[in-house]
């Protein structure tokens, strides 16, 4: 259909449909991909991105809608240009969400932390010597497990960077090493199901039929943090072999 025969309400309902869309397609790349649950809500990217995707999929259509005129002889310059303008707000709104998307999470000392694409330096990335964490990977959170350096003076330069609020050890790629490589050290922090019962004191019936969904495994669940952004998490952990078996929207500390 030629343009100049769509009246502005017409093209504003076309331009909106396309818009919900892309934005359908965005959606599903963050919270499918580089977000899935439940590290959206650790990191609290749902409120920022829905924010982000209605301005952009509404204010486009609404431009649509006062600049459209079939008399104009500008009328395609001018939505070439709102179109522009749309799709270059979403792409610079995609490119901050996907630089601090969550890449690791990682068994350090005695919990996880969630780790961002932004906290992997190129100075420490560089420092890599295991070919598998020379890049952060593409498609949401990887479970990694962290060393603690034999070397004194880099235990305490992490020390140190650490109560400056700087890099700690979860944040330094050149220190991990494959989760099954510590799962020893897990086992020994792991924490009873029970203990959630009292962060979660709403959600007891949840906890139980968690407890009950494991009871199966010999040696029985545990829980262990994990720290992200916005909210912590619990992760679900068996106490058999250490293997996670899922992870929870839980509070694991009060």
């Amino acid at each position: 259909m030629n343009i100049n025969q769509l009246n502005r309400f017409q093209a504003f309902g076309g331009h909106l449909l396309g818009s919900v869309l892309v934005g359908l397609c965005s959606a599903a790349l963050v919270f499918l991909v580089w977000y899935p649950w439940p590290f959206s809500f650790a990191t609290g990217v749902t409120a920022i991105f829905v924010l982000l995707l209605s301005v952009d999929v509404i204010i486009g259509p609404c431009i649509t809608l006062i600049v459209f005129n079939p008399a104009k002889k500008e009328l395609k310059r001018d939505l070439a240009i709102v179109l522009l303008l749309q799709l270059g707000a979403l792409l610079y709104g995609l490119h901050i969400v996907q630089i601090e998307r969550p890449v690791y999470y990682v068994f350090g000392a005695n919990r996880f932390d969630l780790v961002y694409a932004s906290d992997l330096t190129p100075e420490n990335l560089a420092q890599v010597t295991d070919a598998r964490f020379k890049n952060a990977p593409l498609t949401g959170p990887e479970l990694v497990a962290a060393t603690i350096p034999g070397s004194e003076k880099a235990r305490n330069e992490i020390l140190f960077n650490a109560m400056a609020r700087g890099e700690d050890l979860p944040q330094l790629p050149q220190y991990y090493v494959p989760y099954a490589e510590r799962r020893q050290q897990v086992l020994e922090k792991v924490q009873p199901l029970d203990k959630l019962k009292s962060f979660n004191t709403a959600r007891e019936d949840e906890i139980n039929s968690l407890i009950g969904k494991y009871s199966s495994i010999k040696e029985g669940v545990g829980f262990l943090p994990l720290r992200g952004k916005v909210e912590d998490l619990a992760v679900i952990v068996s106490k058999d072999s250490a293997e996670i078996l899922e992870i929870r929207d839980l509070k694991p500390w009060q």
